[in-house]
């Protein structure tokens, strides 16, 4: 298993939908959501190529569902020196494109494989 590192921007997202859901849901399904994310962490550390790749020239980026129910959650990860960084965690429906998270060469299609 590769060590997972959690870049500041991840934490920020991590901690904005844990509000949102001790808002909308209550403590136990915030805390079940934190859970979810640490064990896909862990599957993806003992496979991190487990993830689709994000676009063609995406900075090496891949993203994998959340899972035990928040599959609407996407983790959006790179492979790193001995490990992961976890870059972002987005729900399914943002455009990946307009937060920058797709590179793509003039002319070149912009959906993700």
């Amino acid at each position: 298993m590769v060590q997972v590192n959690t870049r500041e921007s991840a934490d920020r997202d991590l901690t904005a939908i844990w509000v949102w859901y001790v808002d909308h849901a209550g403590y136990e399904i915030a805390d079940r959501f934190l859970e979810a994310v640490t064990q896909t962490l862990a599957v993806v550390g003992q496979s991190p190529d487990i993830g689709a790749r994000i676009g063609k020239h995406g900075a090496g980026l891949r993203r994998i569902p959340v899972g035990n129910g928040f599959g609407k959650y996407l983790l959006i990860y790179v492979r790193a020196d001995g490990g992961i960084d976890l870059v972002r965690v987005l729900h399914g429906s943002r455009d990946l494109e307009a937060l920058g998270l797709l590179k793509h060469a003039p002319g070149e299609s912009t959906v993700t494989e």
